[in-house]
């Protein structure tokens, strides 16, 4: 159906995560910049209820998941929501799909190391920001271009030492912990939560992540499911101890001027030890979490090149099987965005592509037969009015950028299905009348 043709061949990868490396795979793309660097805008827009945005974003987040574990064991082929849609929309729904996670998660790492130089210029003030962003994009980069196995034994210690380390901030600042401080609890009622939530949902946008890597994951029907709920389920519980526990300790007010909350809460504690936790932790976790995104948003790049979406060159395979081409490619756009683009900016198009994405996701898990259902309808329902909620209450211009950017995506694959048709219709011509003079 106009497809262009020329996949490249042996274009399949192998089965090399278990279920612990799972976990922390997912884990890792969760836990990150959302808890270090968005909660203070958050605060600034829902107030203490950016506690409720948090509950609401990990209910859509599950739903999500969800829906996304029962198409990767209906369709266990790598490149996510792109190929989901693909199987159970068709070819336009699972690209527009695969572009805007291809946008969301290639800015989102950017976004993420911005995150990460910021706490490190807090820490070594000799060093610029978008110096050590720019750095730590190129780190994350030549890890994952190394292959998965490397970088999945850098996720798994580094995801148990961030874990610890908001434990910590948790028990240190539990004793300058004030109950007034969390009064008043909304002061921009509904819409202020719900835009919070959709700015917020940045902090989940891993929790898919295993989904996108099923064919790099061993017995993936029984893994992805469990791997998925404990990860989701172990974020979104340290979110709302440590949210809680700044909130108590420095109200919404002060949090929503803070570049970095959870230092200024080891302060105002007064905890020497406190703040290098922080610092440490910080450093760790946003680092982690981007190696992590960098990972999954590889595999679409290598899907769409594997069904000729983008440039096939993007699905030809190294040793070891390693789709190393797609990594660069979606490192270099991730440095890109550390050198120039504002953080804020980045944090909202990227979780407006990520809803429109699980969008699609939950849109094709409506359309699984009853019997290839592991969950109720009902939940894909719910992460579906839950995406194209949080999706549009976010700021008019940042929904608008997004927009614009799905639509230079659209016309790209029209461009490129033109040019296929166009070369195929002069090739048959140069074929006819090269038979009539033979």
């Amino acid at each position: 159906m106009g497809e262009p043709p020329g996949n490249p061949p042996d274009a399949s990868l192998r089965p090399q995560l278990r279920f612990f490396d799972a976990v922390a795979t997912g884990l890792a793309a969760i836990l990150g910049a959302g808890i270090f660097a968005v909660i203070a805008p958050a605060a600034k827009i829902a107030g203490p209820a950016l506690l409720v945005s948090f509950v609401i974003g990990a209910f859509v987040a599950l739903c999500n998941a969800l829906s996304s574990a029962q198409l990767a064991a209906v369709l266990p082929r790598t490149g996510g929501t792109y190929v989901f849609g693909r199987r159970m929309m068709g070819p336009w729904w699972g690209y527009g799909a695969g572009w805007m996670f291809l946008v969301a998660n290639t800015v989102g790492p950017g976004a993420i190391a911005l995150a990460f130089g910021g706490y490190l210029n807090a820490v070594v003030g000799a060093v610029p920001v978008r110096a050590a962003a720019v750095l730590a994009a190129l780190a994350m980069t030549a890890i994952n271009a190394a292959g998965i196995r490397r970088s999945v034994r850098v996720t798994d210690v580094v995801v148990v030492l961030s874990v610890l380390s908001l434990l910590a901030v948790v028990a240190i600042g539990i004793p300058g912990a004030r109950a007034s401080n969390l009064a008043p609890f909304a002061p921009s009622g509904a819409a202020g939560i719900l835009q919070a939530t959709g700015l917020l949902f940045f902090a989940y946008t891993g929790y898919s992540r295993i989904a996108t890597l099923v064919e790099e994951v061993h017995n993936p029907r029984h893994t992805i499911p469990r791997a998925t709920l404990i990860a989701l389920g172990t974020a979104t519980l340290l979110y709302l101890l440590v949210a809680t526990t700044v909130l108590a300790v420095l109200g919404a007010s002060r949090l929503s001027q803070s570049s970095s909350p959870l230092e200024e809460t080891m302060v105002a504690v007064g905890s020497g030890f406190g703040v290098a936790v922080v610092a440490a932790g910080a450093l760790l976790t946003t680092f982690n979490e981007g190696l992590s995104d960098l990972l999954g948003v590889s595999r679409v790049a290598f899907a769409m090149g594997r069904e000729s979406d983008l440039p096939s060159e993007l699905a030809r395979l190294g040793a070891g099987q390693n789709p190393w081409r797609s990594v660069a490619f979606v490192g270099a756009i991730s440095i890109l965005v550390a050198a120039f683009a504002p953080f804020y900016v980045a944090v909202a198009v990227s979780s407006f592509g990520t809803l429109l994405y699980y969008t699609v996701t939950n849109l094709s898990a409506l359309r699984l037969a009853e019997e290839q259902r592991m969950f109720p309808r009902v939940l894909a329902v719910a992460g579906l009015v839950g995406c194209v909620a949080l999706a549009f209450s976010l700021a008019p211009e940042e929904v608008g950028i997004g927009l614009a950017v799905l639509a230079v995506g659209l016309v790209f694959r029209a461009a490129r299905l033109g040019l296929r048709r166009g070369g195929e219709r002069k090739g048959e011509g140069q074929g006819f009348g090269t038979a009539r003079t033979s």
